[in-house]
């Protein structure tokens, strides 16, 4: 077996009741390393993504204390040592077997001496990237995890290694890749994966760098004549940000990666009860059905394209510039499809799905008549996904619900600013508006839709983000450069439990 070793200085507590609990996180991903190697220097990340899935491929993992497999604090294998990784990264929570040794190195880490944490892991995917100076950045996209150690020291003990039988990988074999920027995009295999905010985590010092190389390149689109140039993932990873600051809908919905281009997901659709029984009695089999949602690859996506004159003389950010104007074209695509998709190459959206729940509002309803609907919907939700829902409505609908105001004067709606944004809410659940619902004025159409995205609506991602600069022969002559940004995706409701609408009747 070939492992390699990773040390980071995150801190592992112990449970203030002595129940020889600790927890902790073993790795923060996204983060860039300590610069690691010996002859050839380079800084490592884990992509967000490869603890999830090292820990569903992993039959054992194992929580020993500074990798002594003699050692063994606690197992995957009885569940006592609890893995999961969240949106910071590979995070533990461990019981300790109460043995001498386990007793006493939970009493090392109470007292603080042992707190920091480290990891042996087997590296199956990665890619380079040449920083410039002799400097390189990998990143991990896929690995198996063997164990988890709480270690004193980032030193590791090569006499307890070599007692494993395992071969302790020191030197990390770096390709040769060019320092040249245009070489390296040559060269590049790093395999593009979705990263929900994955730009966030990158070092700011790396996506400057990264923004700049595509402001730069600009400068160089007389030479790409007939050629397409895959845009720095940074830039591409920028419009998700972005699709999730202008589409609270997306960015709520409950994200499934999918590597084969399809996936299935269950859905409940009858639902058996508990029961008491007697003594020495059989509990009886209530039948449960679990239907299925299947989520095929869809494309989505924006195309647009730039005058060479406009490049050429543009005082702006140009990343900042173009990432904005395919990001608002996109969610407005995906948005609607959420909520209203019936096409063929659409998601399966949320209004037109007959099993929701749905309220009907007169078209000539009174105020006190709508607000009373309201209220109804939000009574109608489980209260299981109460607490994550929201109310989502087209913005001709909100402006009347906003004007609502009870017997004291005071305004139902109530704003407020979070993360230095305006929000707004109704009966304590945030209100999003939206232009991809009808208005509420017609018959038959439904301008409200109440319920929790992440316990309803599934988005299946097959590939993405991906943007590509195109200078063919057409756009050369007429002196321009194309921009595309594309992703595979697909949406439906998987649990119609999670929303209700409302629908506009006569």
């Amino acid at each position: 077996m070939n492992m390699e070793l990773r040390f980071q200085g995150t801190k592992l507590c112990a449970n203030k009741d002595d129940s020889l609990t600790v927890a902790g996180y073993v790795n923060k991903t996204g983060q860039l390393s300590e610069i690691l190697g010996t002859t050839k220097k380079f800084v490592e990340k884990i992509a967000k993504g490869a603890f999830a899935q090292a820990i569903k491929n992993a039959k054992e993992v194992d929580f020993l204390a500074e990798h002594d497999s003699k050692k063994i604090l606690s197992s995957t294998r009885n569940g006592s040592l609890q893995l999961r990784e969240d949106s910071q990264g590979l995070y533990m929570e461990a019981t300790i077997v109460p043995t001498s040794y386990g007793t006493d190195t939970y009493e090392l880490i109470k007292s603080g001496i042992f707190q920091n944490m480290s990891f042996g892991f087997r590296t199956i995917s990665d890619s380079w990237k040449a920083l410039g100076n002799g400097l390189h950045e990998r990143t991990i996209d896929e690995l198996e995890l063997f164990e988890v150690s709480v270690v004193k020291n980032p030193a590791y003990s090569h006499s307890t290694i070599a007692a494993r039988g395992i071969n302790l990988i020191e030197k990390v074999e770096i390709p040769n890749l060019a320092e040249d920027k245009k070489e390296e995009e040559k060269h590049k295999m790093e395999k593009i994966k979705f990263r929900y905010g994955a730009y966030k985590s990158e070092v700011e010092v790396r996506k400057e760098t990264e923004i700049r190389e595509f402001n730069d390149s600009f400068r160089d689109l007389q030479q790409t004549s007939g050629k397409e140039a895959v845009i720095p993932q940074t830039v591409a990873d920028m419009i998700v940000e972005k699709l999730e600051e202008t589409s609270p809908v997306f960015a709520h919905t409950r994200k499934i990666a999918s590597a084969s281009g399809s996936v299935k997901i269950p859905r409940e659709t009858a639902v058996g009860v508990g029961m008491f029984v007697g003594e020495a009695q059989n509990l009886s089999e209530e039948a449960m059905s679990l239907g299925e949602v299947a989520l095929n690859q869809k494309r989505a996506g924006a195309y647009i394209a730039l005058t060479n004159q406009l490049i050429n003389d543009a005082a702006t950010n140009m990343a900042e510039y173009v990432t904005n104007l395919l990001a608002k074209r996109t969610f407005k695509a995906i948005e609607k499809s959420i909520l209203r998709g019936t096409a063929a190459e659409e998601f399966r959206g949320i209004v037109p799905d007959a099993t929701i729940g749905k309220f009907d509002l007169s078209l000539d309803a009174t105020n006190e008549q709508l607000l009373d609907v309201l209220l109804d919907m939000v009574l109608n939700v489980h209260p299981e996904y109460l607490q994550k829902s929201q109310f989502i409505m087209s913005r001709p609908f909100y402006n009347r619900v906003a004007k609502l105001k009870d017997a004291a004067g005071h305004f139902y709606v109530q704003n407020g600013i979070v993360n230095g944004l305006p929000t707004y809410t109704l009966f304590g659940l945030e209100v999003v508006v939206t232009d991809s619902l009808e208005a509420g004025g017609t018959i038959g159409q439904t301008p409200v839709v109440l319920g929790s995205l992440v316990d309803g609506y599934a988005v299946m991602v097959k590939q993405g983000p991906k943007m590509t600069m195109v200078q063919d022969t057409d756009h050369a002559l007429r002196g321009s450069v194309g921009f595309l940004f594309d992703v595979y995706l697909d949406g439906a409701v998987y649990n119609p439990d999670a929303f209700t609408k409302l629908n506009v009747i006569a």
